[in-house]
């Protein structure tokens, strides 16, 4: 399709543009063209493939002659959050079990000491934006609070 003078309302309040956010960890095409034109990227799953991936964005970054720090880095994860570290297999069963696969391996489970922990693990291999999916937080709307005060204030920026 193409689009002549399409209309963009309400106009976007970053300027000149919003942001282009790029996801994907391909080292030679998508982490180069992060490194050229994107504000923003989305990599990995893992604190060791994340480190990788970012430290492939960062040669590309000096080969283009870009500011690698100018560049958002994020990671989607998956929490579902519980109140105690065991004997809550029952419930943490049914709340994946409508998760697709690729969700439920990568689910990040436990108490929010315990999240904030793995969370950590992506900020210190250079996360610093993370896209949160709360599993079943329409059904139990206290995960989102939980979230709230039991790890994102145990989350400190990488160093």
């Amino acid at each position: 399709y193409t689009i002549d003078k399409p209309i963009n309302e309400p106009k976007g309040v970053r300027k000149p543009h919003p942001m282009f956010w790029i996801g994907g960890g391909g080292e030679k095409v998508t982490l180069r063209l992060v490194a050229q034109y994107g504000d923003a990227c989305n990599v990995g799953i893992t604190p060791e493939t994340i480190r990788h991936k970012l430290e492939v964005l960062k040669r590309h970054c000096d080969e283009v002659g870009r500011d690698y720090e100018e560049i958002v880095r994020s990671s989607e994860v998956v929490v579902y959050l519980t109140e105690k570290e065991s004997g809550s297999e029952e419930a943490v069963e049914r709340a994946l079990s409508t998760q697709t696969p690729d969700f439920r391996e990568r689910a990040i489970v436990g108490t929010p000491a315990r999240v904030a922990e793995r969370l950590q693990a992506f900020a210190d291999a250079g996360i610093n934006y993370f896209v949160v999916y709360l599993v079943h937080v329409a059904q139990e709307m206290d995960q989102l609070q939980r979230f709230h005060e039991g790890v994102i204030p145990n989350l400190r920026a990488a160093s």
